[in-house]
């Protein structure tokens, strides 16, 4: 019998979950603390655009309305929103390492109007063009063009399930015809789908960065939030300072169990991607590129290839769980012998064009696969984590509701927010190192 990825993190939470006696998991995970020290290499997205002007270190106690935990697209989106519906408020961003040097300059530039485990297609359609909008009034430039995408199948059952029922506004596309448009034979079929855009998420940073800015938000790097004191005003621990705040927003997605919360509900989930060196006009052409630049494998764990607007074609895919939650991986080379293993597999022609850059990343999951987003200490303190690995519109638009949460606006899309109820938890480290690690090395679809 075949199971769906979500199905099988389910039936592996719940199990070890049962294994465990009441506390035992909670005791066994323990708390590891923020990775304050872990080096970030740019991503190829990044490595693509003039840097971002640098934020100074905080070094001073201060006190804030509003306080952002993590420098990412969901953290600088609540910052400026909170900050453009209430101009008086002092809002401020403190972030780890870099601005924007999170999963939200490493993910795959994939933009879908989707949250993942919510059914309102109507409210997922208003995010997107929450997104769209601010672009274009904060005026920058991301590469936001729609997407030829092509959602392929190795196996000849699966291929044949989505070739009787492709859905709509879908086409089905043979394994003869991919072969002769893609040049590989790996693929048994596939499904071309038409409700995706891409863009360049360095870009999309830089432009949360620079929105934010305008309005007067103060944006601190290298500045990492060791601990979070509830009370009214919270306080926020930092190696130089306190910040006292009276309502504060953890946008820190995967990072978020190290600062000590959510850590029985989610899980960060380690990602390496491979580019190509820049292909030629006529290359893409000869390799098909040109007609889906996107490609998703509909696997347990998913792989991504992705032409960048810069003519690098990447592949992306999952590498695995570190323990304690830890978002460093140590086995780079590993990971990047791994993944282009698993490109030249699906593309031989890989081989001879060569890699140029490769980019660890890590998300944050949930075994229900939805994403958290809601008040975790009465009504002071807020988090938004756990996109599942399509956080580019969620995150943003998370970023707006809790805006519109805490500064008192009306938005009947607040109501969509998800907090943990009904999210299954996930047991303790031993269990998860004898469940999940192993799962994730024998799904890699190599």
């Amino acid at each position: 019998m075949k199971m769906s990825r979500r199905g099988f993190l389910y039936v592996a939470g719940a199990g070890a979950g049962m294994l465990a006696a009441p506390g035992v998991g909670g005791m066994l995970a323990g708390r590891a603390g923020v990775e304050a020290d872990s080096a970030r290499e740019d991503s190829l997205w990044t490595a693509e655009i003039p840097p971002i002007s640098p934020a100074p270190r905080l070094e001073s106690d201060r006190k804030f309305e509003l306080a952002v935990v993590g420098g990412g697209c969901t953290g600088l989106a609540c910052a400026y929103y909170a900050k453009r519906f209430r101009p008086e408020w002092s809002v401020a961003v403190l972030e780890s390492h870099r601005l924007g040097s999170g999963a939200s300059s490493r993910n795959s530039g994939a933009v879908r109007a989707r949250y993942l485990g919510l059914d309102s297609r109507e409210m997922a359609a208003r995010g997107l063009e929450r997104l769209l909008r601010f672009i274009e009034e904060e005026e920058f430039e991301c590469d936001l063009k729609p997407a030829p995408v092509v959602e392929l199948y190795r196996s000849k059952h699966t291929a044949e399930k989505a070739r009787v029922s492709p859905g709509s506004d879908s086409t089905w596309v043979s394994a003869e015809e991919l072969s002769e448009s893609m040049r590989t034979s790996y693929y048994s079929g596939a499904v071309e789908r038409t409700e995706y855009s891409s863009l360049h998420p360095a870009k999309l940073v830089a432009g949360h960065v620079r929105a934010a800015r305008r309005l007067g938000v103060e944006l601190y790097e290298h500045s990492p939030v060791t601990d979070v004191k509830r009370g009214n005003p919270a306080e926020l621990v930092t190696p130089m300072a306190r910040v006292r705040a009276d309502h504060v927003f953890i946008a820190t997605n995967a990072y978020t169990p190290r600062i000590g919360f959510l850590r029985y509900f989610m899980m960060p989930v380690h990602q390496y991607t491979l580019a190509t060196r820049k292909l030629s006009e006529g290359e893409i052409r000869d390799f098909g590129l040109d007609r889906w630049s996107l490609r998703f494998e509909r696997n347990l764990l998913p792989v991504t290839t992705h032409l960048m607007p810069s003519g690098h074609f990447f592949v992306r895919i999952v590498i695995g769980y570190a323990s304690y939650d830890s978002c460093e991986w140590r086995d780079m080379e590993g990971a990047r012998e791994l993944a282009g293993k698993m490109f030249v597999q699906r593309y031989p022609w890989v081989a001879d064009v060569g890699f140029e850059h490769g980019w660890h990343g890590v998300t944050g999951h949930t075994l229900k696969v939805r994403e958290i987003a809601c008040p975790i200490a009465g009504d002071s303190i807020h988090v938004s984590a756990a996109y599942n690995g399509l956080g580019v519109m969620p995150g943003h638009n998370n970023g707006y509701l809790t805006a519109c949460r805490i500064t008192g606006r009306n938005d009947d899309d607040v109501r969509y927010l998800a907090g943990t109820s009904g999210h299954y938890p996930l047991p303790g480290e031993f269990y998860r190192s004898i469940v999940f690690k192993p799962f994730m090395k024998i799904a890699t679809p190599v």
